[in-house]
Parts: C-alpha cells; structure tokens; sequence
C-alpha cells in the first residue's frame, strides 16, 4: 500500500467525522442526560398532601450536583485509553543485503507506546475488544448507595425562618449507577518510512448505565408528631425509589495518530509521537467528549536485547467540548513500562499509565449544616451531613497494563491484557480485562 493512500486515507476520515462536533445538541437529550431527569421538574418528588403542600421539589443543590456527576463521568468514558496501534513486527533495513530484518525481540507494549517504528511500507491492523465496569466515582462506591443528595424543604414565606417548623425536614438521597462499557477498536499502522509511522484507532462502543435513587425523610423537626406531615405519595411512608435506564450504541472518538523516530542507537532508540482525537462520537449518548484532543508525547526506549524498559511524558491539549461537559482540561500524560521475552513467540508486557487532568471539577465530600426545630420545643438545632460539592483541582487518573502478546503462526498475534486502576480520583473499573489480535504484511 502506497504512502500516499494511506495519507489520503486518513485525511479523508478527519474530513468526514470533523463536523460531528457541531451536530451536539445543546442539551444532553440522550444518555448523557439520564441522571438529570431526577428531581427535574418534569420528574419531581411527590408527597402525599397531609394538609399541607410538601416542597421538596425540583431542588437546585441536588440536581446542580447531579449535573456535576454526570459531567465527571461523561468525560471520563469518552476519553477512556484506546489500546496502542503501534506495530508489534518491527523491521530494519539492511542496506548491505538489501533486506528487512526484525529490528525488536519483543512484541511490544498494548496501551504505551515504544519509541521503534515498523519499517517503511510495512503494513499492519487488528482489533481490540475491551469491557470496563465502572466501580467508583472520587472514591464512592457507585454501586453501594455511597453518592448522598440531599433535598431540603423549601421556604415558601421566604423569610428564612424556620415557620413553620415543618421546614426542617429534609430527604436523603442515595444514588447507585451502574456503567458498562464495550469498546471495540479497529486499529491500523503503516510505516510510511523507516522513521515515520501513520496509524487510526477507531472504537466502536456500547454503552448501558442503569441508575437508581433511594430517598428516605429524615424527620428533624416531625419526628415528636403524631400525625404525618411529610410522607411518599401513594402510601409509601418514609421511603421511596426512582429508576432511570438506557442504552447506547456507536461510533466513538476516532483518534490519528502518527510517530517520528528521529533518534536510533544500537540498542535504544528516541520519539516523538502526536494523537489527534476527533469529536466522531456522539456525546449526547455518552459515545464522545465534543473535543478535539492533541496529545503530544515523547519516547525513550531500548529496543534490543529479551528485556527492553521505556518511558514516554507529554501533554494533552484540549480544545472545546460538549455544551453539558463544557471545555475539557487539558492533560499532562506520563507511562513507563517494560517487555520481557519469555520465548521467541511470546512477550510479557507491563506498564503504568498516568493522566493527570489539570484544573479539572471535581466532586468531593464536604459537611452540611441542616437546622430545624420542632413544634413542642422551638429550640433551633443543628445537624451535619457529608454532601459532595464542586471543587477545582487536579485529577489523578492511573492505571496499571499487564498483558501477553502470543505468536501462534506467521505474523498473526493474539493479545490478552488486564488494566487495574489505582488510586480513588475520578471513575475507577477496579479491573478492565480487553482481548484482541493483530497481523502484520
């Protein structure tokens, strides 16, 4: 395949997925909206009426927080790591003989990238199949009624009093989600000269979120009457639960890339390599972030020899956003990792991967003061909760790659690989186990 296609080719697809970025709506009407339809006014919280009117509906605070929750995840989905395209058969040419020969023993890394290139008009694709089950959100149990709301009763004299006393109340919300995420990407890379690869990450998504609320009545300030002022409507008592579920499928962000060797020893070599990940995927369904992202990054690395340790740092530089995600932090990215040859046809690979999002909103945990009194003792009290609140700051995202890459026949290989995160910041998938194969002309 001429260099020339492959250059036509890849413009082609960022002309074509570039105007995805201005078909996202303005409001998240898909997935990315389905946490918001809590509390919203359309799908308040409904009291019986004991007499009295209860206004505990469509709370600012609580769906402001809701609203902050889903951009934490949203961003983070679509900007999970694509597996690295980068040729695991890699050649040299020898000018004596006029022949390529393997310029690496290993196969090479699975989510880093190393700083050799695959030969001039060396040729090769495949794909990868990945399934993240989301855990936590900024060290919350996301599937544990970790994440706490709390609606509190409106003030309808608005006099900030506590008059009448009933305004103490409050409901306590918890919240679950649950997100799976499968991701199959189509990879393809291609040495345009003997220090200049193109490669394209396309991931093809499926995305399934179910979520579920719990709210209790704290009765602070009821609580010593005999007759009840706030209850669930529909004989519910004191609790009640909401649902919201959907799915999504399709094209995510496509991500080019191209890498530049423009140091090469014996035994090490150095690189500079730049990814630039289009706004192909649909944020609305959670499928894509709206922003385009540069990352450009640089590699050392030492090719030779059955164990071959490499390092690469870089900065991510993101540009726009979807209207509900609003601009996208930029990124400082930093890897460091090995290959070990354990047989001429199988390497083990491992590396740490690091993303830390800079000026990034963040959903920590701070203390609400809540007041009340009650009817039979006027005595204004306070109680505190743990509530999450917006903060800005960095956001640390690690993950830990380990895998093999086997060669059964030919230059087909098979790639068997498990990402575990470390850390508490950000959504974690405790493990991520991904599966692909790749065959190189």
């Amino acid at each position: 395949m001429r260099a020339t296609h492959i250059a036509s080719i890849l413009l082609v697809v960022a002309i074509l997925v570039t105007p995805a970025a201005e078909a996202q709506s303005a409001a998240p009407d898909g997935l990315a909206g389905l946490l918001l339809n809590f509390f919203s006014p359309s799908n308040p919280v409904v009291l019986d009426n004991t007499g009295h009117e209860a206004h505990f509906v469509s709370q600012p605070n609580a769906q402001a927080t809701l609203q902050q929750l889903n951009r934490g995840i949203a961003s983070q989905i679509s900007t999970f790591p694509l597996g690295s395209s980068a040729a695991s058969f890699t050649y040299t040419l020898d000018a004596a003989l006029g022949v390529y020969n393997r310029s690496a023993e290993s196969f090479g890394p699975v989510f880093a990238e190393r700083a050799i290139t695959a030969g001039k008009g060396k040729f090769s694709f495949g794909a990868t199949y990945l399934n993240a089950t989301y855990d936590s959100f900024e060290g919350q149990d996301l599937k544990n009624d970790d994440i706490q709301l709390y609606l509190i009763h409106q003030d309808p004299a608005g006099d900030g009093r506590l008059a009448p006393w009933f305004e103490g109340d409050i409901i306590r919300a918890d919240l679950s989600v649950d997100i799976e995420q499968h991701t199959t990407a189509l990879f393809a890379n291609y040495g345009i000269t003997d220090r200049l690869d193109v490669g394209v990450a396309i991931p093809f998504q499926h995305l399934r979120l179910d979520a579920r609320i719990r709210t209790s009545i704290e009765h602070f300030a009821t609580g010593p009457d005999t007759f009840p002022i706030h209850q669930f409507a529909g004989g519910q008592g004191d609790q009640s639960e909401f649902r919201q579920s959907g799915t999504a499928s399709g094209i995510g962000d496509i991500v080019i890339r191209s890498k530049w060797n423009f140091a090469k020893g014996s035994s090490a070599a150095f690189a500079a390599a730049l990814d630039l990940r289009l706004p192909t995927g649909n944020a609305d369904d959670l499928l894509g972030s709206g922003a385009t992202q540069t990352k450009l990054s640089l590699i050392a690395a030492k090719y030779s020899g059955r164990f071959a340790p490499r390092a690469s740092a870089g900065y991510t530089l993101s540009t726009g956003g979807a209207d509900f995600l609003g601009e996208l932090p930029d990124e400082v990215n930093y890897t460091a990792g090995f290959d070990a040859v354990i047989h001429p046809r199988v390497t083990f690979t491992a590396d740490f991967l690091g993303r830390t999002l800079l000026d990034a909103t963040r959903l920590v945990e701070r203390e609400q003061t809540f007041v009340f009194a009650q009817r039979t003792d006027p005595t204004v009290r306070e109680t505190t909760r743990l509530t999450p609140v917006s903060e800005t700051g960095s956001l640390n995202l690690f993950l830990v790659s380990t895998g093999l890459k086997i060669n059964p026949v030919g230059r087909l290989l098979l790639v068997g690989n498990v990402l575990f995160s470390v850390g508490d910041d950000g959504l974690q998938d405790k493990v991520t186990p991904s599966f692909g194969l790749e065959y190189s002309f």
